[in-house]
């Protein structure tokens, strides 16, 4: 091969290299948030909402008596999202301290009017791991309605006359727990020395065994109702 071939070559291989260079640059996304177009950024289908929810939960220590409204007033909700996944975001994160965050975005699509009712109860008293004693104090919860749901416009009502709006029950559910089945389970004997609990024998291996049991949940569902709803033709 002669020295001009070997030139054209070399020359023909530099032109082909700046070229991937190019569209390796033109299909790099400027920002991970950005996923329109973005090469390995994945769209995941639109997902949609119904953000008009009236049930809520509080814990079953709290006194039902003491639910009460405290105001209402329009705002905007998430009716629609879209979630994005970055393959490269994700899995570096697998290689960095735990922050918290997930490697996927949730962009909100669109959005509708809804009036929130927020209402409060005095939770239950809580003690702490060194016997001190939190008094209980109040709590909060919201519920959505759809503005046409209500009979009257909310802009100007006072407390009293919002909260007559709305009937408030109360029930608490069963809910399936696993729990220790104590008499097919044999567990070590042992004591506790300098506050860590030592076997007794130190090849002995506790065998645990578990079942399902129904109990009541330790939750309230709150649900609200409006007192006089819209009909459809009016």
């Amino acid at each position: 091969m002669n020295s001009t071939k070997i030139t054209l070559l070399a020359g023909s291989a530099v032109v082909i290299a700046a070229g991937l260079v190019f569209a390796i640059k033109m299909n790099t996304p400027a920002s991970t948030s950005d996923a329109r177009g973005a090469v390995g950024v994945l769209p995941n289908p639109s997902r949609e909402l119904n953000p008009f929810n009236h049930v809520a939960s509080i814990p079953a220590t709290a006194d039902p008596k003491t639910i009460r409204l405290e105001k209402l007033k329009m705002v905007d909700l998430a009716s629609k999202t879209e979630t994005t996944t970055d393959p490269q975001n994700c899995k570096e994160r697998q290689f960095r301290e735990p922050d918290g965050q997930p490697c996927e975005a949730v962009k909100v699509l669109d959005r509708v009017r809804a009036i929130e009712a927020n209402y409060s109860f005095i939770g239950p008293q809580v003690t702490t791991g060194e016997g001190e004693i939190i008094p209980a104090s109040r709590k909060t919860f919201s519920v959505y309605f759809r503005p046409e749901e209500l009979p009257v416009a909310v802009d100007k009502l006072n407390r009293e006359q919002a909260e007559s709006l709305f009937a408030v029950s109360t029930s608490r559910p069963m809910v399936a727990e696993k729990v220790i089945d104590k008499a097919h389970s044999h567990f070590c004997e042992g004591n506790y020395v300098d506050g860590n609990w030592t076997k007794k024998d130190a090849n002995c291996q506790d065998q645990v065994q578990y079942m399902n049991q129904t109990v009541a949940s330790p939750n309230l569902l709150v649900q609200v109702e409006v007192r006089r709803p819209v009909s459809a033709g009016n």
